[in-house]
């Protein structure tokens, strides 16, 4: 049996700088090394716009933990059991042998804002990331598999998605990081059930003890794929201000939202709902203009259902095919409940938006759509339905109600802005100042909005009024960490300026 001997830190440096083709020669003018930096680059991504390479399967793993948690071409594995957080992963107890608790929303979520609201449940920054990958030993000759309990809803699949995500947004490529189909339920459960009793031995109590430190940083990957990954309240406000989305799939870019569309949604003075939206929990109850609301079944009462076990197969509990999800995803293509095919109208390389209320459980569509199916350009809106409708300048006219149904309300209960001052739905002038709890109204969404209720009167979220950038401050920030810019250290990963961005050594 092979055992796994950690390098010296000077050796993982060297790797890194052949890896990454050797950044130092680069940014000092060599067209010949830039080229072979660049080749290399393409190198280490190649695998990522290719369909099904971020999944691992059971029988490869196992070869790999029978090596001594070691892949054929010596990477040290490292198995992250994904979850919410910490008393879920106790109440479990077990994974697959060898696998660390990851508690996904303790590590990888933060208060941060792209401009204009600060929204609690966006990416964890690069401190943060690189805090995490440290304390799991994870370096550049690392193999992260991604597992958790089983893809249904109550098995926290969303964590593993979302985990997944994280480690994306930050560089790491699909030849670093992988999912395992399945999950432990069908690298324990089925295979154990079916095949060999031998698979029992393979799942036990966590590694609660954690690994050998690194010094590894999100500095020495290529990166800079924070774009690709992530859509920012700047993009997806833009997309819905200018037209660009239709809901049959047809526009320039396609916003999904994967909520569940369960409950009737009444305008004031209707009788009879006009669509299915999510239910009353937000502060907005409907749509962004132009997107399309995810309708995977039906229910007998003419709602539908959105979870993501639906694309597994409920005996083995691996991912269906690409062909049988295609068939699956399916949604409510226009403004009535008829559900329609909607990814027929989408270009593999076309934007394409998921969200969900916080951008967790819309992961698991978002990888399906991605990594399963091949839609190499979508992302997630990271601050999702929470996030836009906190910045909705749509109130009650008394200032106080925190949430008001639609129905049976009267027409002149609220307030919006129509460019110039605030006015009742019926037109006529409001008669309260609503200036004390003013949004910004350049970020004001209740204008892109369909089916509309409103925001609240009062909101702990801290607002900035007066901000007029591009509402992308999370990814401008997170890149600049990531190249280095204006900080000329890695944060001890290896000294002197970081290699992530391209940045130029001192010297040359």
């Amino acid at each position: 049996m092979k055992k796994y001997i950690s390098k010296p830190a000077a050796l993982i440096k060297f790797m890194l700088l052949a890896v990454f083709a050797v950044s130092f020669i680069a940014a000092c003018g060599y067209d010949d090394v830039n080229e072979e930096k660049a080749k290399a680059i393409a190198d280490y991504y190649a695998e990522d716009s290719v369909a099904g390479s971020a999944l691992i399967e059971a029988e490869t793993l196992k070869s790999y933990i029978d090596d001594g948690y070691v892949t054929p071409d010596g990477k040290k594995v490292l198995i992250l059991f994904a979850s919410d957080n910490s008393s879920t992963i106790n109440d479990v107890g077990k994974s697959i042998a060898g696998a660390y608790p990851l508690p996904v929303n303790e590590v990888f979520f933060g208060s941060r804002s792209d401009g204009p609201v600060v929204d609690g449940a966006m990416v964890v920054d690069g401190a943060g990331m690189d805090k995490v990958i440290r304390e799991y030993g994870i370096d550049a000759n690392t193999l992260i598999v991604i597992t958790g309990n089983k893809y249904t809803n109550d098995g926290k699949g969303q964590f593993v998605a979302r985990a997944f995500w994280t480690f994306k947004y930050w560089g790491f490529s699909n030849k670093q990081v992988k999912v395992l189909n399945g999950l432990d339920f069908y690298f324990q459960q089925y295979l154990n059930t079916n095949f060999s009793t031998e698979f029992d031995k393979y799942y036990t109590t966590f590694r609660y003890g954690m690994p050998q430190p690194s010094t590894f940083s999100v500095k020495e990957l290529p990166g800079q794929q924070m774009d690709s990954y992530r859509a920012p309240i700047g993009e997806v406000l833009g997309y819905a201000a200018t037209g660009a989305l239709k809901a049959d799939g047809t526009g320039s870019a396609v916003v999904v939202s994967t909520m569940n569309a369960s409950v009737p949604v009444y305008k004031p003075s209707m009788t009879t709902p006009e669509t299915y939206v999510i239910g009353n929990t937000r502060l907005i109850e409907g749509r962004i203009n132009g997107a399309t609301q995810l309708a995977l079944s039906a229910n007998t009462d003419g709602t539908y259902n959105n979870g993501w076990d639906q694309y597994i197969d409920s005996n083995t509990g691996r991912f269906k095919t690409p062909e049988q999800i295609t068939e699956l995803m399916q949604g409510l293509a226009n403004d009535t409940t008829e559900r329609l095919p909607f990814l027929q109208n989408v270009d593999k390389n076309k934007r394409m938006l998921f969200h969900c209320v916080t951008g967790r459980t819309t992961a698991p569509h978002w990888f399906i759509a991605r990594e399963i199916l091949g839609y190499t350009n979508a992302a997630i809106y990271d601050g999702s339905w929470q996030e836009w409708t906190n910045l909705a300048g749509f109130v009650p006219t008394n200032l106080t109600d925190t949430f008001v149904n639609q129905t049976g309300v009267s027409v002149t209960d609220y307030l919006s802005w129509n460019g110039s001052e605030f006015v009742k739905t019926d037109g006529t002038k409001a008669s309260v100042d609503y200036s004390p709890k003013m949004r910004n109204l350049n970020w004001d969404t209740s204008r892109y909005t369909k089916f509309l209720t409103m925001a609240p009167a009062t909101n702990s979220n801290t607002y900035d009024n007066e901000y007029a950038g591009d509402g992308r401050e999370i990814n401008t920030e997170d890149k600049n960490y990531q190249s280095g810019a204006g900080d000329a250290s890695t944060g001890g990963s290896t000294g002197g300026a970081a290699t992530g961005g391209g940045s130029a050594p001192a010297g040359c």
